[in-house]
Parts: structure tokens; sequence; C-alpha cells
């Protein structure tokens, strides 16, 4: 006789649009216990029926956040999906939009951090950023975007390291392109387009299969890192080709 999955507590931020709303409801149909944090009022409603716990929270707000997290009891997984996309547009380089940008991304995910993380020290639980493959090799107007991805790569993968004493596991997700509110900004083409429950299924059985490192698709990801391992010559030529088209 097989035993039952074990009942998760889930932190997810993000969770009223585009991949975290898609976790959110697949974790809450699955039957985990799901603290949903977002903005959106309507968005939470449609959770909370759903069986979600939902936090209206502005995770820029650090004293807040580190408040709101402090009354939750136990957290097993924290999935922290919050962020925005800008672009510039050059010659103008607009520091306002860059370090909005950078902020709200960094930001977001560090408050979260600080506040989630006494939780999963206590259940050795795993803690989940959300970063891009975009990281992997600079391209035009991403500067702002790409640049607060690869900030992210660089924290989980550290954490990874400074957070095995404590018992802590954490997980780097790079998804490709996702169909979800953020991308429909995007007027360029996006290969190997990904839907978010495709998204969904690829980050939750990395997280199962206790993954360092989650990246979909495959067939996206991988040229990526390949390309960005090649001399500077070769990618900043292809990243011209593809801002030309």
């Amino acid at each position: 006789m097989t035993s039952s999955p074990k009942k998760l507590h889930i932190l997810i931020t993000g969770a009223t649009s585009g991949i975290g709303n898609q976790l959110t409801k697949d974790y809450l149909l699955a039957g985990h216990k799901v603290y949903a944090v977002g903005r959106d009022d309507q968005a939470l409603a449609a959770l909370k029926e759903l069986g979600a716990e939902t936090i209206n929270l502005d995770l820029m707000d650090r004293d807040k956040v580190i408040e709101a997290f402090d009354k939750i009891s136990q957290v097993d997984l924290a999935i922290c999906g919050a962020g925005m996309c800008e672009y510039l547009d050059m010659p103008d380089f607009d520091s306002s939009v860059f370090m909005k940008v950078l902020s709200v991304n960094m930001g977001t995910l560090s408050h979260a951090i600080e506040g989630v993380l006494p939780k999963l020290i206590e259940s050795k639980g795993r803690l989940v950023g959300i970063g891009s493959a975009s990281a992997y090799v600079p391209f035009a107007r991403a500067e702002a975007y790409g640049s607060s991805k690869a900030a992210i790569h660089y924290l989980m993968k550290t954490l990874q390291i400074s957070l095995a004493p404590q018992g802590v596991a954490v997980s780097l997700v790079v998804p490709g392109f996702v169909e979800t509110p953020m991308t429909k900004q995007n007027d360029f083409s996006m290969p190997f387009l990904q839907t978010t429950e495709q998204a969904s299924r690829a980050i939750r059985a990395g997280i199962e299969n206790g993954n360092k490192v989650i990246e979909f698709p495959k067939k996206l990801t991988l040229p990526l890192k390949t390309l960005g391992a090649l001399p500077d010559m070769i990618w900043q030529q292809v990243s011209k080709k593809m801002n030309k088209k």
C-alpha cells in the first residue's frame, strides 16, 4: 500500500498572474495548502474560492512583508515569482526605467526571502527563485530585465551554498518565453513559446525531483547556454541579427 503524498504548506509570490497564478491553481488542485501573495484583488478572490489563503501585499514594503510572513505558521516550499519587465530603446538610456526594473525584481525577491527564510529553516524546506534564459546571453533592449535576472541567478546559486548548512534547499527556475500578460508586450518573435500550464508542469516536476536548476524548454535554454559560452564576438553578432528582426 502506497502512502499518499505529503501535504505541503506553500507560499507563492506573484500568485495573481502568469506562472505564479498557474502554480497556485495546480498546487491547490493537488491538495496542498497555498498562501497566495499578490495585489490584484479580483485574482486573489478567485484563488480564495479555490481554497487558497490569500495575502494582499506590496512586496516592495520590507516591513509589511516581514510582518505578514511572520503570521504564517509553516512554510515547506516558497516560490518567489513576482517581477516585471520593461525594455530600453537605445540610444535613450532611461535610468529611471532601469532602476525600477532592477529594484522591483530584486526588491520583491529579497524581501520575500528575508520574510520566509525563518520558516524554511524550521521546516528544512525549499526556496525557489525565478530567473530567465535571457540571463545566459545579453540581448539588446533587455538591459534592465536581463541584468535583474542575472543578479537573481547569482543570488540563488549563492544561496544554494550558504543555506545548505541550515538544511534549506534552493532551486533556480530558468524559463524561456512563457505566454503571460508580461510577455504580451513583446513585439518580437518568441521561439518555443510555452503556455503557463507547460511552465507549471516543468517547475513542479523539477521541484519534486529536487533539481537545483530547472530549465525549460531545453530546446531553447541549452542553445542559449552554449551561445553564452562562446567568444563575445560570436554571440554579439547573433544578438545584432535578432535585434534587427
